[in-house]
């Protein structure tokens, strides 16, 4: 009798667990939902604390070269490698790195000459991924060196994929064909 009430808790349990981490059920670092596949191309990155220099370097000029698309940007941050006690102090590091963000991508906005468009901050979601679900789908394993892309259309499927630096061309190729 005691077996059968601890199955049926742990498969309640289980049940109650959502049945993955995708892309489509996850939350930002401010409880927001991502809306991946709701009539907008999606450029999702997968990164870590090494890779950070990587995304800055080439991650702004792509977005502001897509602005035509007007994709949404979800980044991946994998919090794998940061001790269970730091993870709430990373999160809050990544909220003020959404912000810097938002404030790079107004200034190169301005810097060319335009103004910033008014979904700018509707269009950029991070997530901290603390267990890497998202990036382990990806085969990127803990500690990984490069950041990694997928280019998903307007209702969330995937057209391209590839380690982000080495494919920026292609990634945004991929994007605007897709119209």
């Amino acid at each position: 009798m005691k077996m059968t009430a601890l199955l049926t808790c742990l498969l309640g349990l289980l049940a109650a667990l959502p049945a993955s981490a995708s892309d489509s059920d996850s939350k930002d670092v401010f409880g927001q939902e991502v809306p991946i596949g709701q009539g907008r191309p999606t450029l999702v990155l997968y990164t870590n604390r090494g890779t950070q220099e990587e995304l800055r370097k080439h991650a702004y000029q792509f977005i502001y070269e897509m602005r035509a698309e007007k994709p949404i940007v979800v980044v991946h941050v994998d919090l794998r490698d940061v001790p269970g006690l730091f993870k709430g102090m990373a999160q809050k590091k990544i909220r003020k790195g959404h912000d810097e963000s938002i404030s790079e991508m107004r200034e190169l906005f301005r810097k060319k000459g335009e103004a910033p468009p008014p979904e700018l901050e509707s269009s950029l979601y991070m997530v901290a991924d603390t267990k890497g679900e998202p990036h382990q789908s990806m085969g990127l394993k803990k500690g990984f060196e490069q950041v990694f892309a997928r280019v998903l259309n307007t209702s969330g499927q995937e057209l391209a994929r590839g380690p982000f630096s080495e494919s920026v061309r292609k990634l945004g190729q991929v994007m605007m064909a897709a119209r």
